[in-house]
């Protein structure tokens, strides 16, 4: 194959001034094994870290409210090996990898880690020819500007993000997590070991504070050790959440729903209770203060009686004087 530089260069959107520290990025170990020549991988070392600080940044930087664990699977799912395989098939740069011929008869899915290591190959190579701005460009402009967290992951994407990305110490995190929150004591049991005895499947349970989390398993016991503390650190950080949670809430709220009414109900009669208290109480004092009243009404009674006997008498009185003509009349006779 024909390697052309100037496609690739196209493609990769950067144009080296180094023409062979491009090609060592697109050289594949096999290649280097037949023609003798230097290949990618020390460069895919390199480039690990620069993108590892790069995408850790960027996540500190974007996310500032999400905690470590989440943003721990953030991370994986931007630098694992699937989105960065992606992201060079996008550019089409897979077909300017150099194999060598038995490497070249293996089949695409065999090429999803050579595509991988290509990645990271070039991220180191532009930022030895030109710089770290210029190797921040390459980054964000082919894997983070499409990037959006998927924050829905359950257990079998964790494992898969977890899997096909590189070594994570999941241990150390929880144990830092868990400690730093005072949960208790993190702890791991083989529950299972199956499959045969050159080849065997350890299956392990984690458990914090007692509580078991979940369990994952591995072709070693360390890492399914590793695994599983990659899920119990994801849930105890938030990073999951299960649509099947969403369902399970409905009957607790109407629960909740009922528990409230049930509680007005309560209520309205110790209301009701307190307003036939004060109903009594009204009713007492207005006892208490009844025969005052009937007292008072007694005594406006008597000066309704007194005021009439006045009346009448000065009435009589009237009638009884007669006037001075009537005298003179009486005289006359």
């Amino acid at each position: 194959m024909i390697f052309v530089m100037y496609e690739c260069e196209e493609r990769i959107g950067y144009s080296f001034k180094d023409k062979t520290l491009l090609r060592t990025c697109f050289t594949h170990s096999s290649y280097s094994h037949e023609h003798s020549c230097k290949n990618n991988e020390r460069l895919e070392f390199f480039g690990d870290s620069i993108l590892g600080f790069v995408v850790t940044e960027y996540l500190f930087t974007k996310y500032p409210n999400e905690s470590e664990g989440a943003l721990t699977v953030y991370k994986q799912q931007i630098v694992s090996r699937k989105p960065l395989a992606q992201a060079i098939t996008r550019l089409g740069l897979n077909d300017y990898i150099l194999y060598g011929e038995g490497e070249k008869r293996n089949t695409p899915e065999h090429h999803e880690a050579a595509c991988e290591n290509l990645y990271e190959a070039l991220v180191a190579g532009i930022y030895l020819d030109g710089g770290e701005e210029e190797a921040r460009s390459f980054i964000k402009r082919t894997l983070l500007s499409g990037f959006r967290p998927d924050k829905r992951a359950g257990t079998e994407e964790i494992l898969q993000i977890v899997q096909s990305g590189k070594p994570e110490n999941y241990k150390g995190k929880l144990q830092e997590y868990v400690q730093k929150n005072k949960l208790g004591e993190a702890s791991y049991k083989e529950i299972e070991k199956t499959g045969p005895a050159h080849d065997p499947v350890f299956t392990v349970a984690v458990y914090v504070g007692g509580k078991r989390l979940g369990n994952a398993n591995g072709k070693k016991k360390s890492e399914a050790e590793q695994n599983a503390a990659a899920i119990a650190l994801a849930k105890l950080t938030g990073a999951t959440e299960k649509p099947e949670t969403t369902g399970k809430k409905q009957p607790n709220a109407e629960k909740q729903k009922r528990g409230s009414t049930e509680k007005q109900k309560k209520k309205t009669p110790e209301k009701q209770r307190g307003g036939n208290k004060n109903r009594r109480k009204n009713q007492n004092a207005a006892r208490v203060k009844l025969p005052e009243t009937a007292a008072a009404n007694a005594e406006a009674k008597e000066t309704d009686a007194e005021t009439k006997t006045v009346n009448k008498t000065a009435n009589n009185t009237v009638g009884k004087r007669k006037s001075p003509a009537s005298r003179k009349g009486e005289r006359i006779k």
